[in-house]
Formats: C-alpha cells, sequence, structure tokens
C-alpha cells in the first residue's frame, strides 16, 4: 500500500535515480570547454611549431597565411553582400517620408511653372487667343479621372443592362434560398422503397427485391 501511494515511486521506478543534480550545470561546462578548443583549433591553424625555419618555409608561411586572410576578407565580403541584398525593402508607396518629399517636389515644380506662365502670359497681347489655348492645355493636363463610379458604366445598352442584372439574381437565388432553410426543412429521402421491398421473395425474384 505504501509503494502505491509513494510519490517518489511511478510505473515501478523510483523517480531520483532518473534525476541529475548537475543537469543545469553540465551544459554551461560543455559549453566551455566547446569554445576553448574552438580556440584552440583557430591558434593551432595560423600558428606554427617553435622550430626554426629556413627562409624558404617562412616564405611559404608567410604566402599561406596571405592566402588565409584573402580567403577570410572574401568570405565575410560575401556574407554581407549576401545579407544585404536579402534585406527587405520597404516598397516606394508605404514609405512615407519618400513620399513627402517627392510631393513637396511637385508643388513646388507646379508653383514655378505657375509663375512662369503668369509672367508670360502678362507680357503677351491680350487680344491674341494663344494665352487662352495655353492656359486650357495646362488646365486640362491638371484635370484627374472621377474615382466614382457612373451607374450603367460598362453597358452597351439598357436591353444589356437588364439581362446582366437577371443573370445576376439568378445566380444567387439558390443560394439565397439554401440560406433560408430551417430545421423544418431537412428533407430524409426513402432509402428502402416500399412497393421493392415488401412482401415474400418467390422463386425468380431476388434480382429485384
Amino acid at each position: 500500500m505504501e509503494r502505491r501511494y509513494n510519490a517518489r515511486i511511478l510505473d515501478g521506478h523510483y523517480i531520483f535515480d532518473f534525476v541529475d543534480p548537475d543537469i543545469l550545470q553540465r551544459p554551461e561546462e560543455l559549453g566551455g570547454e566547446e569554445g576553448l578548443r574552438q580556440e584552440q583549433e583557430a591558434e593551432d591553424d595560423f600558428e606554427m611549431d617553435d622550430r626554426k625555419l629556413n627562409p624558404e618555409e617562412q616564405e611559404a608561411l608567410a604566402e599561406i597565411r596571405k592566402k588565409k586572410s584573402l580567403s577570410l576578407l572574401i568570405q565575410q565580403h560575401r556574407m554581407k553582400k549576401s545579407t544585404a541584398e536579402s534585406r527587405p525593402t520597404l516598397p516606394r508607396k508605404f514609405d512615407k517620408e519618400r513620399k513627402a518629399r517627392s510631393q513637396s517636389r511637385c508643388r513646388k515644380r507646379e508653383r514655378s511653372l505657375d509663375r512662369r506662365d503668369t509672367a508670360g502670359d502678362d507680357a503677351m497681347d491680350v487680344d491674341g487667343d494663344r494665352p487662352t489655348k495655353k492656359l486650357q492645355m495646362r488646365y486640362r493636363s491638371r484635370s484627374q479621372p472621377s474615382g466614382e463610379v457612373v451607374p450603367g458604366g460598362g453597358f452597351k445598352d439598357s436591353a444589356q443592362e437588364v439581362k446582366a442584372l437577371k443573370l445576376a439574381k439568378k445566380s444567387v437565388n439558390k443560394r439565397n434560398k439554401d440560406a433560408q432553410r430551417g430545421e423544418a426543412d431537412r428533407v430524409i429521402p426513402t432509402l428502402k422503397l416500399k412497393h421493392l421491398f415488401s412482401g415474400k421473395r418467390s422463386i425468380g425474384k431476388s434480382s429485384r427485391r
């Protein structure tokens, strides 16, 4: 009875047999050992033994170190380039500062054009029709299409519009009916028809019953 209700025993095993008191310290120690090993390997790669080298070996060692440093620089440059290219760029329409700068430039350009046109119109003859044409062209270039939807737009005539409205109404008719169905409208079809499955089966009736 004591073994059954003992909190230190689970599924017939003693829990403390599976608990390591140093489980949190071991990863830190392993991480420190791994760092020391990597530093030692890096030093071994770039350092030679203490024995004396002849001029040819020194020249070869200098060439190897030069190639290693060059390859390291190339690798760092490639990493920087790849991160710069993979960095997400903000689209122009969402860049508020850039948009504000472009709008202010457009306004300044329009004001300068207005002043220039006004000065040219004052210098020209008032009776001539050239300034009027110039003003009309300028206002036409500034006009923008309205964003409002005109009723009946996109149809050739009224008959085509009526036909389109009928087709649209017909297409949503079944969906609206299904949406209005309730619990009382549920239909359970007859799976076994009575005139086929009632009565005795005599000889020769197995294929039809």
